[in-house]
């Protein structure tokens, strides 16, 4: 477009003389976004390890690609799983309150529990206890507003709380 001021850079995107010209050295932060997974795992592993760059984000569509990479240490956001969950999650949402997220080379399972009867009188740090594998993570309260659970902020649960749990899926 005639009107765009940014830089233009044609060239393979693997290519280092490509990326100098298109100013790598100085950048703050690498995109990688190609239509080819392989290209974007090869541009991001080009740009930590060549020219020592951190902040790297890798777009790869095939979700154990994604999980490899993962645990190489490049972040990595996969359309294919984020899709996934999304269907996942309008097809159950009502029936499954559990989310998987995927972080570094973990994944980690949350689960949504309405007050339950057996909760009455109960304090958050007793429910947190009740299970090794799963902690207490958060509670939502009647306005839909997030609190992360602290120990130093303990307090009985009330019948509109939905409390979040985590655990760690290996």
């Amino acid at each position: 477009d005639d009107e765009f001021t940014g830089l233009t850079v044609e060239g393979t995107p693997i290519d280092i003389d490509v990326m100098k010209s298109a100013g790598i050295e100085g950048c703050d932060y690498v995109v990688c976004v190609t239509e080819q997974d392989n290209t974007n795992i090869m541009a991001a592993q080009i740009a930590h390890e060549i020219f020592k760059l951190d902040n790297i984000i890798c777009r790869v569509l095939d979700p154990v690609k994604a999980h490899a990479f993962e645990s190489l240490g490049i972040p990595t956001i996969c359309p294919t799983s984020l899709a996934f969950e999304s269907i996942c999650s309008g097809l159950f949402g009502n029936k499954s309150n559990s989310k998987l997220v995927h972080y570094g080379g973990t994944s980690i399972e949350f689960n949504t529990i309405p007050y339950q009867r057996h909760m009455k009188g109960k304090l958050l740090s007793e429910l947190n206890k009740k299970s090794e594998e799963h902690r207490l993570f958060a509670v939502i309260d009647s306005h839909n507003i997030i609190t992360l659970y602290s120990p130093s902020a303990d307090r009985v649960v009330t019948e509109t709380d939905r409390l979040i749990f985590a655990h760690v899926v290996l």
